[in-house]
């Protein structure tokens, strides 16, 4: 077994890294356990034995881009490979749900009969995306620190690999605010009192909806996720 000092110095080493403190509490482990094992199958001292270990993570470490979330901003290609594996399972479902909202207030064009009632359900339906922000940092305010996209752990790694997505909930309420101040209008004109507008408009617009409706969900799934993980790190801190 390896000393708190020596656990430390492990811990040290991955916050050099920049990893969240999530992943680097699961490569903790894995490490320390590596380590423990050169000590004892090679009878290695802790510094052999963990400059042996290193040596071995090296590659996971060196650092990429991910572009998608990241930008030009440079993590480690374990955490990128991590990240991807995780959000790719949350945008198909955000996709998914997106696709279904965005397919249900298509739905409701024809059967609304006329705008003022289409507008009605519109806002109010939309108005939802605009809520759940809202009602998700409420609800968490006593913790509110902790989901600040520039909370850090010792003031240099995020707390958790989702805490940057967060910013996607600002972003899309944003973006909704703006398509409620629209009132469907655009859609409405252009399926119901058939406007003549160009293709690339139709698309544009459909995209656009679709965009925002996918990436607040995702923001909302991001939300659940870091706070779930800040409930893991807590008990295992």
């Amino acid at each position: 077994m390896i000393s708190a000092e020596e656990k430390l110095q492990v811990e040290n080493y991955l916050i050099s890294k920049k990893l969240p403190l999530d992943i680097l509490l699961e490569v903790k482990d894995h490490m320390i356990s590596q380590i423990e094992d050169k000590m004892k199958d090679d009878e290695n001292d802790f510094e052999e034995a963990f400059s042996k270990v290193e040596s071995s993570w090296r590659d996971n470490f060196s650092l990429t881009k991910y572009w998608m979330f990241f930008g030009h901003e440079k993590i480690p290609r374990i955490a990128k490979n991590i990240m991807k594996s995780k959000f790719n399972i949350i945008l198909r479902k955000s996709f998914l749900l997106g696709l279904l909202f965005f397919g249900l207030s298509f739905l409701l064009i024809p059967m609304s009969g006329d705008f003022e009632s289409y507008k009605a359900y519109f806002v109010l339906s939309n108005s939802l995306f605009l809520l759940a922000p809202i009602l998700l940092y409420v609800f968490n305010f006593k913790n509110i620190s902790y989901f600040k996209k520039d909370s850090k752990y010792k003031g240099r790694i995020f707390y958790t690999l989702y805490q940057k997505n967060l910013t996607l909930l600002i972003v899309c309420f944003l973006g909704t605010s703006q398509i409620i101040l629209k009132g469907g209008e655009g859609l409405f004109n252009i399926f119901v009192l058939k406007e003549n507008v160009s293709m690339i408009l139709i698309i544009g617009l459909c995209a656009y909806r679709l965009f925002i409706y996918t990436f607040a969900i995702f923001g909302v799934f991001s939300f659940f996720e870091h706070k779930k993980a800040l409930k893991k790190i807590q008990f295992l801190n």
